[in-house]
């Protein structure tokens, strides 16, 4: 069947505009640098008024020199690269669905014309089409000349908070942002081999830069603080298209979208109303709790369990220091894939709080037999999630192991 959707040829022109929905920046996932570069290029040929996707039509020899690409381009070499693409993913969660989605759902290569035909999948419609509010504009100058697929989504998630002019995550977070869980495991070697090449392009090539501050728990780097900059004073007239309407245009909360995002990890989708409920017991407190929900299975009820521990004395105190040692011990553990016993368990947690909280062995002893019930128990459920057991049996017990928890 033959495509006879609208088709336009495009030409990508540095001053083109990128304008993408924040959700999608802040979506998980790798692509190369020459893919992200084709991703972008074709987002800075959509027109505010467009309401639908186009087929568009990219000459070849534009299509080279704008991914720099050397040498006489050759047909075999470029289907290669839009043939990996089109077989990548990313994964966009909504409600309680973890949705995964191609960019691409069509290329076609015209070789008499010189020309490939590129099409976005109609999923991506509500993430670059007729944006309104929450999305992020820039001139595709800004990318393109970028060496490193870092630096890239490094920029995109800086200039989303550019008027901010500061943005924090936890460090496991921006690793599943940029693609990088498995990729340079110690800090130090994660720092050298992507934040700091990303600071030096950033600054030598874009209209941004950042400075980058370490927050540690103990000795452990917990969470990097971004300060960002403006390093060109101009405004494009291309972007006073999208922010016609002042009151509709607002710069982002960074207090009620944090909440909104590590609320929808977690599998609920949480109100304004509700956000500015919990306002009150402090913004650091609300997301504290919620990043530390990241690592939790065993919460049935989050919407409840947050409530319950905001509105207890003293509860947010026990849950900052020891559900944090709980949440860590567990990350730590999921990534051993096979059973361990108790005992083993006791041993490398001991070691764990130790390094981690850089405290003596008799503290680390004492501070293991306040967490262990709920380690245990928890580590338990995860067991019982990758079980060959019914589903009737595993709830039973799971509802057991979750009694016993909320009870301590």
């Amino acid at each position: 069947m033959l495509l006879t959707t609208a088709t336009e040829v495009i030409e990508p022109h540095p001053n083109n505009l990128v304008t993408k929905s924040n959700l999608l920046i802040e979506a998980n996932y790798k692509l190369g640098v020459v893919e992200q570069k084709i991703i972008l290029c074709l987002a800075s040929n959509i027109s505010p008024a467009d309401s639908d996707f186009k087929t568009y039509t990219l000459p070849i020899k534009e299509f080279t020199n704008l991914l720099g690409l050397k040498g006489t381009p050759k047909y075999t070499e470029l289907r290669q690269i839009t043939k990996e693409l089109m077989q990548k993913v990313f994964e966009v969660r909504i409600d309680r669905k973890v949705i995964q989605v191609s960019w691409l759902s069509y290329v076609a290569y015209n070789e008499t014309e010189g020309a490939i035909d590129i099409r976005f999948d109609p999923f991506l419609r509500p993430y670059l089409l007729e944006l309104k509010k929450e999305f992020t504009s820039y001139k595709l100058e800004n990318i393109i000349k970028l060496k490193s697929s870092y630096s890239i989504r490094i920029y995109e998630l800086l200039k989303q908070y550019e008027k901010l002019q500061e943005r924090t995550f936890q460090l496991t977070s921006l690793r599943k942002m940029l693609g990088a869980e498995e990729i340079y495991p110690a800090y130090g070697n994660f720092k050298q081999r992507v934040l700091v090449p990303a600071q030096k392009e950033l600054k030598m090539k874009t209209d941004i830069s950042f400075e980058i501050e370490e927050v540690k728990k103990g000795r452990k780097v917990e969470k990097i603080k971004f300060l960002i900059f403006s390093t060109r004073n101009h405004k494009s007239k291309q972007l006073d298209l999208f922010h016609e309407n002042l009151e509709e245009f607002k710069l982002p909360n960074s207090f009620s979208e944090t909440v909104k995002k590590l609320g929808l990890n977690v599998g609920i989708q949480l109100t304004d109303e509700m956000i500015n409920s919990w306002e009150k017991h402090g913004q650091d407190t609300v997301i504290d709790l919620l990043e530390k929900m990241q690592y939790r299975r065993d919460i049935e009820n989050p919407v409840g369990y947050i409530i319950k521990v905001l509105n207890t004395p003293g509860a947010n105190e026990i849950t900052s220091e020891n559900g944090d040692i709980v949440a860590h011990l567990v990350s730590e553990f999921r990534q051993s894939k096979e059973h361990l016993p108790d005992w083993l368990v006791k041993r490398k947690s001991i070691e764990e709080i130790k390094t981690w909280m850089t405290i003596d062995q008799e503290q680390a002893n004492q501070k293991f037999e306040d967490i262990k019930n709920e380690l245990y128990e928890i580590l338990q459920i995860e067991e019982l999630n990758n079980s060959e057991r019914s589903d009737e049996e595993m709830e039973e017990e799971k509802r057991i192991l979750l009694k016993r928890i909320h009870s301590l």
